[in-house]
């Protein structure tokens, strides 16, 4: 019996060192293979002083595929931004009564600019100049100004501008 007991002991001893190890296993992965499209890491450089270190991050590859979205790299200078704030400056050197429109749909023809007004961001009417500021979807890169001059109804001016993706500091629409 009390043979019988100590084997019993130890087959439970046994199975809870299988169980264990089997768990641990798991839990640390199978170190499953590498992606041909892994990241590159980051090469550091140690310059003559030794308290000084230079990190040097690679160019993400534009041609490498990923398997996951989380393989994604990025420039650190790159940033998702939904939107844009636009200053919007109207110099109205006639002190004409104007409605001004700025619209972010429209197209160029022969016969002249065709502008969806619903897709205007701005509607305003002015007796003076105007200054003021736009945000603007990061998708629409072009818009246009309509200007309405009260006086002459018949005869918009339209002026356009395009968004210089890469200049640094403030974007700005000033028509004089």
């Amino acid at each position: 019996m009390y043979l019988n007991s100590k084997e019993n002991t130890m087959r439970h001893i046994n199975i809870t060192v299988i169980s264990m190890m089997s768990v641990l296993l798991v839990a640390c992965g199978g170190g499953g293979g590498s992606s041909a499209s892994s990241t590159p890491e980051p090469v550091v450089a140690v310059v003559d002083d030794p308290v000084v270190v230079v990190v040097v991050e690679p160019e993400p590859d534009p041609n490498i595929i990923y398997d996951t979205t989380a393989e994604l790299v990025v420039a650190k200078s790159f940033l998702i931004e939904q939107e844009y704030d636009l200053s919007i400056s109207y110099k109205n050197d006639n002190n004409r009564n104007v409605y001004l429109s700025v619209c972010t749909e429209f197209s160029e023809e022969e016969s002249g600019i065709k502008v969806n007004y619903n897709s205007c961001l701005l509607r305003t009417s002015i007796e003076s100049s105007f200054a003021g500021k736009l945000t603007v979807a990061n998708d629409k890169n072009r818009l246009v100004m309509a200007i309405w001059y009260l006086d002459d109804i018949k005869n918009p001016r339209f002026e356009l501008w395009e968004n210089d993706i890469d200049a640094k500091g403030d974007k700005k629409f000033e028509v004089n």
